[in-house]
C-alpha cells in the first residue's frame, strides 16, 4: 500500500442500504480515526454521482492506512484525489484532508 495514494470504493444503491457496506466502513473509520487520537488530514468523503446512480466514498491517504484491511476486503481501489464540489461531503474525519484538493464540477476516476 502506498501511503501517499487515495482510495475509492463504488456502491450501489443496493450496497448501501441493503447490505449496509457504507455503514460499515464509516464505522470502522471513525473507530480507528478516534482510537488513533484524531490523526490530521485523515477523512472520509462521499460524493454521489447520479449518471451512474452509484455512491463513491473516498478515503485519503491516511484514512486508507487507518483502515486497509477493511478496504482491501471491500474491493476498493487506489485513485486520483477526488475533485472538490458541492456534492462532495466529508462523512468522518478531518477537513484539512480536502485542503490540497483541486476544485471541480464532477469526480475524477
Amino acid at each position: 500500500m502506498d501511503d501517499r495514494r487515495w482510495y475509492r470504493l463504488e456502491l450501489s444503491p443496493e450496497d448501501c442500504v441493503k447490505d449496509g457496506k457504507a455503514d460499515q466502513l464509516q464505522k470502522a473509520f471513525e473507530v480507528m480515526y478516534i482510537s488513533m487520537h484524531k490523526p490530521a488530514s485523515a477523512a472520509l468523503f462521499e460524493w454521489f454521482d447520479e449518471r451512474a446512480e452509484r455512491n463513491i466514498l473516498y478515503l485519503s491517504p491516511l484514512a486508507a492506512a487507518l483502515v486497509y484491511p477493511l478496504i482491501e476486503h471491500t474491493g476498493a481501489v487506489e485513485c486520483t484525489p477526488p475533485l472538490t464540489c458541492d456534492r462532495l461531503v466529508l462523512l468522518a474525519g478531518d477537513l484539512r484532508a480536502a485542503a490540497g484538493l483541486e476544485r471541480g464540477v464532477g469526480d475524477r476516476t
